[in-house]
């Protein structure tokens, strides 16, 4: 149920800007460029692994900080 209401979504504020998982604290940070001969394939290796990262995470492992 959980995967199910959660979504990526691109954050911008003052210490961050990328994308993140709108209901728990993770996000996504990539290791590097991924490998590619055109900027195509590499943008497509890049949404490949953040999906998969994404779809992988379990929120309860990243709490949202309240105060």
């Amino acid at each position: 149920m959980e995967a199910r209401r959660r979504q990526l979504v691109w954050v911008k504020g003052q210490n961050v800007e990328g994308w993140a998982c709108s209901h728990c604290a993770w996000e996504f940070n990539p290791s590097g460029i991924p490998p590619g001969k055109t900027l195509a394939e590499i943008k497509q290796k890049y949404e490949l692994e953040r999906d998969e990262e994404f779809e992988s995470h379990v929120c309860a492992e990243h709490p949202k900080c309240t105060s």
